[in-house]
């Protein structure tokens, strides 16, 4: 599977050469890089380390509460 980095630039994307760290991923766990604005990144840390966890450990509450918000809704 062909996986790309992209780089935002003013107002668009520009495609970038293929991630070159390796994904992996285990039955509990999947490692993969993705992007996201600079602006949202930096209010995630803020909420991260005011609460002790990593952006990592906080998306994933972030993601296991919308799911559930998502099945609820039905």
């Amino acid at each position: 599977m062909s996986r790309a980095r992209w780089r935002a630039s003013p107002g668009k994307g520009a495609r970038l050469s293929e991630t070159p760290e390796p994904a992996w991923q285990s039955d509990d766990w999947v490692r993969r890089t993705f992007v996201m604005r600079a602006d949202l990144a930096e209010r995630l840390a803020v909420r991260a380390e005011q609460r002790g966890l990593s952006v990592s450990d906080l998306l994933v509450e972030f993601a296991e509460e919308g799911l559930r918000r998502n099945e609820a809704a039905g």
